[in-house]
């Protein structure tokens, strides 16, 4: 797996983001934060290690608050946190 896998991975969870419907005010703004950090991360011209750590601590943080409700988005970004420990950041 490469950077190119992770870009794959962020852009699957973009759409994913994209789809879910929440009905939860706090859950929706956290959600729309994280798709636009994401797209973000899929704007970058850089790979710097420090902003996808900062990524994949948001994800975790998204993830223990969204689990229960959107299981397939939070499956999306356990690839994309999966993918980044894999690449050593």
């Amino acid at each position: 797996m490469d950077k190119q896998t992770l870009r794959g991975h962020l852009e699957e969870l973009h759409a994913e983001l994209q789809q879910v419907e929440s009905l939860d005010v706090n859950e929706r703004e956290m959600l729309q934060n994280l798709a636009r950090d994401v797209q973000e991360a899929l704007s970058r011209e850089d790979d710097s290690t420090q902003h996808y750590s900062s990524l994949g601590d948001r994800l975790r943080e998204v993830i223990a608050q969204v689990e229960a409700s959107h299981p397939r988005a939070t499956m999306r970004m356990q690839q994309v946190i999966d993918h980044l420990a894999y690449l050593g950041i």
